[in-house]
């Protein structure tokens, strides 16, 4: 991606962030999510009797919001709109006691849920940029909950619609009678929950996003980069940091494109799932199995001793193609970070006083300078290797392309060369008759005809037809002997 185009998308990011509309979706989209996983045996939370389901369990569901507080907000800024009013978020709040029925009369609190939504409504009001919660304001806001009565484990969702920072995860814990678990929307159109590592499956049930939504922005997100198909091809590291989306998940979504499109290939190279073409011509209908399924020895063997199906040979080298290319894109991030770390060690010899610290890093700088020479020498192998590979993989595929393309001999184009040149006199033929045909009855009207045309002409220019006189029936004008051809007159209405 250009500079120009990370910019524009950072722009379109923070517009989005400022708009009040776009963080109440956020709050009723995450509502409705909780909502529904309240009959879904799947969520477990901490009660008096350990980790029970909540849909087995009475429920006590109170749903509120601070509407309130907003419109006082408003009044305080003096911005009394009502329209705006509807558009900002209200601070949605959904409490559960979770009950069991005692002595079949009574029913007794055994566990809490309290989800919690949170947005910088008075950021969003003076039309700023919101920013992410810090540990400060996320430390008061949990503060303000009323402390669990009875020894009743509670259970604590807290949704920010602006986000967290990366301190405030760390606040994200599970105690004796709570647990806290953050959720926040991400900038690549989906969610990112945050909570105790042992409570996993229960932290990824609050993940409003569904898991074709998902998929398919795994499946735009390859769309887009659809370019690096032929190059590098696209690894699963890659895309999961543009989706922020599990690598499990991006792996199996991009075994499942290479399926749903002839000619790609999702495999393993070097630890890493990664999607390519094999090569650039289509795979024949006579090959069943394909390149990517051949055992490696096999593939070898077929190719440098000269024998078997082209399609096995493209097959073996886009994928060595794609593998070079691979480590090679590696290596160029590892010089790209060894020079940030240059750049770091250059400023700190620059602000040193020192002589024992220059020289110290002075050591680092040319150890450091090494290192990225040693990369640079392997960048040069790598780049001569994938210009052999890509060398002979073209080759190949203008072979395979003159083989798949069933050209007709010399004898075949010189026959139909002479059927076409015979069907082209025939058509010019006829065109010359169709045209004189058309000259000889379209050499005008007669006399009388025209006479009658130009009348009605001049009456259509100067006159409109009023709108109740009768209608007016010519006669059915026949053409004259030529002997007995008169001056033109005009034809006489019939009696009505």
């Amino acid at each position: 991606m250009s500079n120009n185009e990370g910019v524009t998308t950072s722009a379109l990011v923070e517009a989005a962030l400022a708009d009040p509309a776009v963080h109440r979706q956020i709050e009723l989209d995450f509502v409705r999510h909780v909502e529904q996983l309240l009959d879904d045996d799947r969520l477990r939370v901490d009660t008096t009797s350990g980790r029970r389901p909540v849909a087995s369990m009475l429920k006590y569901v109170q749903r509120s919001d601070h509407s309130v507080d907003l419109k006082r907000i408003m009044s305080d800024m003096r911005k009394p709109d009502r329209e705006l009013q509807h558009q900002m978020p209200v601070g949605e709040t959904l409490e559960i006691n979770l009950l069991k029925r005692k002595l079949w009369v009574f029913r007794q609190v055994v566990g809490r849920l309290k989800v919690l939504c949170v947005s910088p409504t008075r950021t969003l009001l003076a039309a700023e940029t919101p920013q992410p919660l810090k540990p400060g304001e996320v430390s008061k806001i949990l503060g303000e909950i009323p402390a669990s009565v009875g020894g009743v484990p509670s259970t604590i969702v807290l949704m920010s619609t602006s986000g967290f920072t990366i301190e405030a995860h760390e606040l994200a814990e599970r105690r004796a009678d709570r647990t806290v678990i953050m959720a926040e929307p991400n900038k690549a159109g989906g969610w990112a929950v945050f909570g105790p590592v042992e409570t996993k499956a229960l932290v990824d049930l609050f993940d409003p996003e569904a898991e074709e939504s998902k998929r398919n922005r795994v499946r735009e997100e390859v769309e887009a980069v659809s370019s690096e198909l032929v190059g590098a091809g696209i690894s699963t590291e890659k895309i999961s940091a543009k989706t922020q989306l599990p690598l499990q998940l991006v792996e199996s979504e991009l075994k499942n494109y290479a399926k749903a499109h002839p000619g790609l290939v999702a495999k393993r190279l070097d630890g890493r799932v990664v999607l390519f073409r094999e090569g650039s011509v289509p795979p024949s209908a006579t090959s069943a199995s394909g390149g990517g399924e051949m055992p490696l020895i096999d593939r070898i063997k077929t190719l440098f001793a000269r024998k078997g199906e082209n399609e096995k040979k493209i097959a073996f080298l886009s994928e060595r193609r794609t593998a070079l290319m691979q480590q090679r894109d590696r290596s160029y991030d590892d010089i790209t970070t060894l020079e940030k770390q240059e750049g770091k060690l250059r400023a700190e010899f620059k602000e040193a006083t020192g002589d024992i610290t220059k020289r110290r890093v002075t050591g680092q700088l040319l150890q450091l300078r090494k290192d990225i020479e040693r990369r640079q020498q392997l960048l040069t192998v790598l780049n001569q290797q994938v210009n052999i590979v890509s060398t002979h993989l073209h080759n190949l595929e203008l072979v395979q392309q003159g083989h798949s393309a069933k050209l007709p001999d010399s004898e075949e184009v010189a026959s139909d060369a002479a059927k076409a040149e015979e069907m082209l006199a025939g058509l010019e033929a006829d065109a010359e008759l169709a045209g004189s045909i058309g000259t000889i009855t379209n050499t005008g009207m007669s006399a009388e005809e025209q006479a009658l045309y130009d009348e009605l002409e001049r009456e259509n220019a100067t006159a409109m037809p009023e709108p109740e006189a009768p209608a007016v029936t010519l006669s059915p004008v026949k053409t004259p002997e030529p002997a007995k051809v008169s001056t033109p007159r005009h034809a006489e209405p019939e009696a009505g």
